[in-house]
């Protein structure tokens, strides 16, 4: 609100500025003016400022802003406290009773028959054959290929690089900066104060009567009739079985294997080596020499120059026109018609009837002051918005915007194809003859005495020891318990039951429902509408220019010497080791060796499992289950009401003494406040 009274004294302040030189030097009434007076004063429509200088004896009006003390209303947060009621819990400590099941173990002995295998050691002879290595000498022939090197001149074509300077021309793009203008836009923000409605929900509590049943509990003897087990004792005679144990001495015969040892011969064969002289033929290969001519395929290089097109990147400038629009306006003094001046009594009528200078005149008569009202009577003032206007000249700006078509110059980059030599070294093939030693070989037979290693079979005898088993019958006495059955008697006491009736007066506890009433407190929401000032970031765009430095470029032509290198063919010549082979036969001594299979033999020992049935005692823990009476402790958490004090933010509209701008002068004496809240001074105190 106050944003808004600012924006209109300002507005206010600003018609009067304008207004002040068009209406300057109008004071004088058509009967005449105050002694001594200067300029008499102005007074605009509807609350517009009073201009003018002293008037001598007819008081003075001031122009200018005045200052006035008002009172306006700011919403401001406000902390206040406020008894919520909120349920809270306690934690409490109850115990209640319960039965468990509890296991309680116990050892009990059990007797388990289980079998063992119990490991026994044997032994038994085993014949087996033995594959035996001989070993033996043989002279075996061999051919070798004996290596001969000699020295051959050979001329071979060799590529020698040449380096060469060559001038080259190469297109570079120089990059420089310009200065463009640019326009953008820009968000500024702004703060508005809005105001919004919002829904509150506000308890309210009511005290309700609720009627409601009670299950009221009363006690009645009632008499029973029941039945009563009643115990009595008996001796019986009871005759049961006993099984006395006693002990046998039995006789068992067994049977045992008892080893000895025996020699036994046993043959075998064995091969006996010995050699023989036995004439061999075999088969040579001896080499000679032949001259043979070769023809073969030399590739001889050359240099041939060719011709291709290649793809070159250049940046060619582009002439575009472009619309710029340019503002050629110019400034112009124009009239503008105000109203409110009259020519014979130089004032401004404001309001209703003047009369002839009677209440309400602002210097009539003498005075040449302001009539306020339609008629200015012997004042000769003027009634606002008749005839009686004035024209003012201020300076306007005529915009003429005019669009004109601008040469710019853009560098597109662009691919052209463009010639270019370059060397290539190619070979041609060709034929040539030549002639070449080849080796060959002719076969020759030739005899030779080997030694031959022969084996003759001769019969040996050899004696070793055999372990063997003789079956031995044997008697041994052992202990066994057995038990016989006995007939016993004994007196036992054996408790019987017999039914009596027996009557009896039980109270017994019974309900009967009753309906009572209590008051209840309900709480429920009604909602309420509520208003409040929020302040709203908003944005408004501006358009505004910066300029930017824009990096560009243009084409320049420059050259460099670039290095070349060519391949050259020369003919040298240099001497090559050529290494041809000769066959020679050598001998040499193989030492072989052959298999015989001889027969063995072996005492190998096993181990047999025999069964045996055994018997041990273990201990077993049973567990028996025992029901157990348990007291625990629990926690439960019980709810109540509680009232706190709580920190609420609300919105109040605080009274606040604020100074504004009014337009206006001074009060006088007799002073009239206009329709605007504007003051305007009275003007002559002696009007007659």
């Amino acid at each position: 609100m106050r944003h808004q009274l600012l924006k209109y004294a300002l507005g206010l302040g600003a018609v009067a500025v304008t207004a002040l030189p068009a209406l300057a030097g109008h004071g004088h009434h058509r009967g005449g003016g105050c002694a001594g007076c200067g300029n008499g004063g102005t007074l605009l429509s509807s609350g517009a400022m009073v201009a003018g200088t002293a008037c001598g004896d007819c008081g003075t009006a001031v122009s200018g802003v005045a200052e006035q003390t008002r009172t306006v209303y700011v919403p401001q947060y406000v902390t206040e406290k406020r008894l919520v009621t909120s349920t809270e819990y306690r934690n409490e400590q109850r115990t209640r009773t319960r039965t468990i099941q509890k296991r309680v173990p116990r050892t009990e002995s059990r007797t388990q028959t289980y079998t063992v295998n119990v490991p026994q050691t044997q032994t038994r002879t085993e014949n087996y054959q033995v594959r035996v290595a001989v070993p033996y000498t043989e002279e075996v022939p061999y051919t070798v290929q004996v290596p001969v090197t000699r020295q051959v001149e050979q001329t071979y074509a060799v590529r020698v690089p040449v380096t060469r300077q060559v001038e080259q021309a190469y297109t570079v793009n120089v990059p420089y900066t310009e200065q463009v203008e640019q326009t953008y836009t820009v968000n500024v923000p702004y703060t508005e104060q809005v105001e919004q409605t919002y829904t509150v929900q506000v308890p309210v509590t009511e005290q309700v009567e609720q009627s409601y049943q009670v299950c009221v509990p009363y006690t009645e003897q009632v008499e029973q009739t029941y039945q009563v087990c009643v115990p009595y004792t008996e001796t019986q005679t009871q005759s049961y079985a006993v099984r006395v144990p006693y002990t046998e001495t039995l006789t068992q015969n067994y049977t045992v294997m008892v080893p000895y040892t025996e020699q036994v011969e046993q043959p075998y064969s064995v091969q006996v080596p010995y050699t023989e002289q036995v004439e061999q033929t075999y088969t040579v290969q001896v080499p000679y020499t032949e001259q043979v001519t070769e023809t073969y395929t030399v590739m001889v290089p050359q240099t041939e120059t060719r011709s291709a097109m290649r793809t070159v990147c250049k940046v060619v400038p582009v002439t575009t026109m472009k619309s710029v629009t340019c503002d050629q306006g110019h400034y112009e003094t124009q009239l503008i018609n105000v109203g409110g001046g009259c020519s014979d009594c130089g004032g401004a009528a404001v309001s209703s009837g003047c009369g002839s200078c009677g209440g309400g005149s602002v210097g009539c008569g003498d005075c040449g002051g302001v009539a306020v009202g339609s008629g200015c009577g012997s004042c000769g003032g003027a009634s606002l918005g008749d005839a009686c206007g004035r024209t003012i000249a201020r300076r306007v700006y005529v915009s003429n915007p005019v669009t004109t078509e601008v040469p710019v110059t853009t560098y597109q980059r662009q691919m052209v194809q463009e010639p270019y030599e370059y060397t290539v070294t190619t070979c041609r093939p060709e034929t040539r003859e030549r002639t070449v030693n080849v080796t060959k070989y002719r076969s020759e037979t030739r005899t030779r005495t080997v030694n031959v290693t022969k084996y003759r079979t001769e019969q040996r005898t050899r004696t070793y020891a055999v372990t063997k088993c003789r079956p031995e019958q044997r008697t041994r006495e052992y202990q066994v318990t057995r038990c016989r059955v006995e007939t016993q008697t004994r007196e036992v006491p054996v408790t019987r039951m017999r039914y009596e009736t027996r009557t009896r007066t039980v109270p017994v506890t019974r309900t009967r429902y009753e309906t009572r009433t209590r008051t209840v407190p309900v709480t429920r929401l009604t909602t309420e509408q509520r208003t409040r000032t929020v302040a709203v970031q908003r944005c408004r765009q501006e358009q505004r220019t910066r300029t930017v430095p824009v990096t560009r470029y243009r084409t320049e032509q420059r050259t460099r010497m670039v290095s070349v290198c060519e391949m050259t063919t020369q003919n040298r010549t240099r001497t090559v080791n050529v290494t041809s082979y000769v066959t020679e036969t050598r001998t040499r001594t193989v030492q072989r060796c052959r298999y015989e299979t001889q027969q063995r033999s072996r005492d190998v020992t096993y181990t047999v499992m025999v069964p045996q049935t055994r018997t041990r005692t273990y201990d077993v823990t049973v567990y028996d289950t025992v029901p157990e009476e348990v007291t625990e402790t629990y926690t439960v958490c019980v709810p109540h009401q509680v009232q706190r004090e709580v920190d609420v933010t609300v919105c109040r509209r605080v009274p606040q003494t604020v100074t504004v701008p009014v337009c206006g002068g001074n009060v006088m004496s007799n002073g009239v406040v206009l329709g605007s809240g504007i003051q305007v001074g009275s003007g002559c105190v002696n009007c007659q």
